[in-house]
């Protein structure tokens, strides 16, 4: 007849290969998202290395537990009462369980809440040429300019995605993409105003490469720095959507 303490120590040894379990899960799943390079959807690019001491500090976690759970000698008498119950490692596992059955996504228009801001992100200095700048390249030049009309003539080619609000000219729209700063929890959408022709056949959210000139023209109920566009390409979504200020 089992003893209750050979039952205790059953409970505690299913417990403990479970912890092992789901500490390894954690390790696995960091590792397929460096390899897989799903790990830009989540975090800002120069960051990564930190995932990286994490995946192999729960793979070493896991280790030592599983060493733990097939030596037991003298545990159960000194430390039993700092065993993991069941409840805690649901709760433990469910972002673990969440994470594989919810496929790897960037950020897209339905992550955009509360508009697309004109404002740039940092202060950095812009050195490329007007044809290789990004979103974020230009508004941080629209930001230094003493006015928008300091841009006329100047060319842009820009990729990104449809966002339009009622406020909008019918032949308008923002092109918009996300910034990150550390991960997806302080990404912060930015865009540039587009005046194109026959802009009502582009859907929101599509992803598009716009190429132009800039204009001061008023936009919404502001006086911007448009693009008007001369030619638009549909694009697939980048393989780095982010802008990184």
């Amino acid at each position: 007849m089992m003893t209750a303490q050979h039952k205790h120590r059953e409970q505690v040894d299913r417990t403990a290969w479970a912890k092992s379990l789901i500490l390894f899960g954690m390790g696995i799943y960091l590792t397929l998202l460096i390899l897989t390079g799903n790990l830009d959807n989540y975090i800002n690019q120069r960051f990564a290395w930190l995932v990286v001491v994490g995946a192999l500090l729960f793979f070493v976690l896991a280790l030592t537990n599983l060493y733990g759970s097939l030596h037991p000698q003298g545990r159960d008498h000194d430390h039993h009462h700092y065993h993991i119950t069941w409840d805690i490692l649901l709760v433990v596992a469910f972002p673990l369980l969440l994470a594989i059955l919810i496929p790897a996504r960037s950020l897209g228009i339905e992550a955009v809440n509360g508009g697309v801001s004109l404002n740039p992100v940092g202060v950095a200095s812009v050195s490329r040429s007007p044809l290789d700048r990004n979103i974020l390249d230009w508004l941080r030049e629209f930001d230094r300019a003493a006015s928008p009309a300091q841009f006329n003539g100047t060319p842009v080619d820009v990729i990104g995605f449809v966002y339009r609000e009622p406020i909008h000219p019918e032949d308008g729209f923002m092109l918009a993409r996300f910034t990150m700063s550390c991960c997806v929890a302080d990404a912060f959408p930015i865009g540039m105003p587009i005046i194109a022709a026959g802009a009502e056949k582009y859907a929101a959210g599509e992803w598009l490469r716009v190429g132009g000139q800039l204009k001061a023209s008023t936009f919404g109920s502001e006086i911007l720095p448009v693009v008007f566009a001369e030619a638009i390409e549909r694009v697939d979504e980048p393989s780095q959507p982010y802008l990184y200020p």
